[in-house]
């Protein structure tokens, strides 16, 4: 990630500012695809040394972990969802597809000088995550992006990860309103229930 390069003609005048704008803009998202494989990259270095025991690598469910002839499948890291575990549950049985599930959740952009921590498009909360007054939002597990599915299905009830998914597992090269093209994801989620098809889903 470089760093801006505000031209020297940027200095006074409204047109002058709109054009320092407008290049602080290009420059915060120049690379963007290459960036934020090279963050995935990075990330799946954490997970694979898990020096702190908190680490898990998933592979995407849509995937299978040997080849038609039953030998080891080769994937690329953008292949996995990389989890950190902030907070074990005390359930036993992870959501199914088709089960909706209540979360709590807050999904940011890769960090960037702007927005350090990375840039945050979407959340159910404010603050701090605190499962006993945050409202979850509801999801069908079948219904969201790749990455989302991935983790439920491997989540337990209680469980807070922080999610690392690349993104092939996201919106891959589509953009959304507030989520560029290419961009990796990172999402911290709480799972606060889970409930098979057809099982009535209580407001909380």
């Amino acid at each position: 990630m470089g760093a801006f390069m505000f031209p020297l003609f940027c200095v006074a005048g409204s047109l002058l500012f709109t054009s320092c704008e407008e290049t602080a803009e290009v420059d915060e998202y120049a690379n963007w695809k290459e960036r934020n494989i090279a963050f995935i990259d990075s990330i799946a270095a954490m997970a694979e040394a898990d020096a702190d025991g908190e680490w898990m690598r998933i592979l995407s469910f849509k995937l299978n972990n040997t080849d038609v002839n039953g030998n080891p499948a080769d994937f690329d890291n953008e292949d996995y969802i990389y989890c950190q575990i902030i907070e074990k549950g005390m359930g036993a049985v992870s959501p199914k597809f088709t089960d909706t599930v209540q979360v709590n959740y807050r999904g940011r952009l890769i960090p960037t000088l702007s927005f350090p921590e990375g840039k945050v498009f979407d959340q159910s909360y404010k603050g701090a995550i605190n499962p006993a007054t945050a409202v979850p939002a509801k999801f069908s597990v079948g219904g969201v992006i790749v990455g989302w599915s991935t983790a439920l299905q491997h989540m337990v009830k209680g469980d807070i990860w922080r999610v690392y998914i690349p993104a092939d597992l996201a919106y891959g090269s589509s953009k959304q309103t507030d989520i560029p093209a290419n961009s990796a994801l990172i999402f911290d989620m709480n799972l606060v229930g889970f409930y098979p098809i057809g099982t009535p889903v209580p407001d909380l």
